[in-house]
């Protein structure tokens, strides 16, 4: 195991959650590699009371009588906890598993279903592989998404079927040999042995009458499946171990894993019977997570870019103001595009969406109202600088730290020395224009973009 470094843990705090300030980086630095990955998994140790009254005390959630939730209450609740979680890898997961079993209010329509949806991602987060599997098969809103509630004994819908091996366990073909995981078949077989699993009143209900009890030959196994049956056949598939091996690395690492290190992280997830939070604790403290090629590998996404951002700029925020901005970032919450939820990677950045990027950091690098504020001297704390090098060299070590070729920055300190008349000096009114603008120009960067 390698040195542990400030950079490895800011690294390690951008991916296993949102970025936080260097006083959170150094708290995961005094812990150890080891130290600050175990107090991120294992968050059910850590007290985050304060936030949930904090949470209650907003009432996001509250409707008036004869009213229901909208989408816009929410998206506020949800990124209020990213915003303000002691939990923040918990909170990262729950996004994972929202684009992973992407599920969209666009059909289901229920806001309240959407929540539960949502809190079941949150109680489940790092639990069981399998458990989850049910657990997400029984889920009114997936029921609803994928048109279960008309699978019925004699008429069986594919929809959930198709998505269960397609997208949600196994993949259509294995990421290492390229051969087919299933066959049209399988889906048809396994659709009927989820016949009847329907909602009622807003909740599962199993409908005896409708379920098809007939044998059923599902990935080489027959007997009288339910849907249950057809889970435990599907997470125990080398393609399943696969899958979700490739998929976690690439969410937390880097894209495009070797096979050697997809299978490494397929053999723990069987070692230790599903058990996503080993899984995940793996992949976090391996050193290839802390490789060069890992740093800054991936493009972050709208929300990572927000709340990264509010999170470096020590700001209050409160949510409502970053609903627009997602919505033209094109990361609407609850609302993922299609079944297979957003494109990662470069797909998050196009000449419209970058814009809206450049646009959210002016906002908040320019906040100076009493209910939203940015306050550049959080940023530089109680250190004394005498030239623009120094603040500049400053502002990317707390803003990452980021890495500039030297001519990015140059041009900054170009920058923040415009109008010294060739002597520096940190006055207020450099705070309040130069520093604010200089921040502003950090967030825009093309190394800010990058998680």
């Amino acid at each position: 195991m390698s040195e542990w470094t400030y950079e490895q843990a800011a690294h390690l705090l951008r991916r296993a959650g949102f970025g936080g300030t260097p006083d959170d980086v150094e708290f995961l630095l005094r812990l150890g590699r080891e130290g600050a990955v175990d107090y991120l998994v294992n968050y059910e140790r850590v007290d985050d009371s304060a936030m949930e009254r904090a949470l209650e005390a907003r009432r996001f959630l509250e409707v008036e009588r004869g009213r229901q939730l909208s989408l816009g209450q929410i998206q506020q609740w949800w990124l209020y906890r990213m915003l303000h979680t002691r939990r923040p890898l918990l909170e990262k997961m729950v996004l994972f598993w929202h684009d992973h079993f992407a599920t969209a209010v666009s059909k289901v329509v229920s806001r309240e279903l959407m929540l539960r949806q949502n809190e079941l991602f949150r109680r489940l987060a790092l639990g069981n592989f399998r458990e989850l599997l049910v657990e997400v098969s029984k889920d009114p809103a997936m029921i609803l998404w994928l048109d279960n509630n008309t699978n019925v004994k004699g008429h069986p819908n594919e929809n959930y079927a198709r998505e269960l091996f397609e997208l949600f366990s196994m993949g259509i073909e294995d990421v290492i040999t390229g051969e087919p995981n299933y066959t049209e078949r399988d889906i048809q077989e396994a659709a009927r042995a989820f016949t009847g699993w329907t909602v009622r009143r807003g909740h599962f209900f199993f409908n005896g009458r409708q379920h098809d009890y007939g044998t059923k030959t599902v990935l080489g196994e027959t007997g009288e499946f339910n849907g249950e049956d057809v889970v435990d056949i599907v997470v125990k598939q080398r393609a399943t171990g696969r899958y979700l091996a490739k998929k976690l690395w690439e969410y937390f690492v880097y894209p495009d894993p070797e096979p050697e290190i997809i299978e490494e992280v397929a053999d723990v997830y069987f070692e230790s019977h599903y058990d996503l939070r080993a899984v995940v604790r793996y992949i976090l403290l391996h050193d290839a997570f802390y490789s060069e090629r890992a740093l800054f590998a991936n493009v972050k996404s709208p929300v990572e870019f927000v709340v990264g951002a509010i999170k470096h700029l020590r700001m209050e925020v409160p949510p409502r103001f970053l609903l627009g901005p997602l919505a033209l970032m094109e990361q609407v919450l609850f609302n993922p595009p299609t079944v297979a939820g957003w494109d990662w990677g470069l797909s998050w950045i196009n000449t419209a969406t970058l814009l809206v990027r450049y646009n959210a950091a002016s906002a908040l690098t320019s906040a100076r109202a009493r209910d939203v504020r940015f306050d550049p001297t959080r940023l530089l704390g109680s250190g004394e600088f005498k030239s623009p090098e120094e603040v500049v060299d400053r502002l990317l070590w707390a803003l990452g730290p980021l890495r500039v070729p030297e001519a990015t920055r140059s041009a900054l300190v170009e920058f923040l020395a415009q109008g010294s008349g060739g002597a520096f000096v940190l006055d207020r009114r450099t705070l309040d224009r130069q520093v604010r603008g200089l921040v502003h120009l950090i967030l825009t960067l093309p190394e800010y973009q990058l998680n």
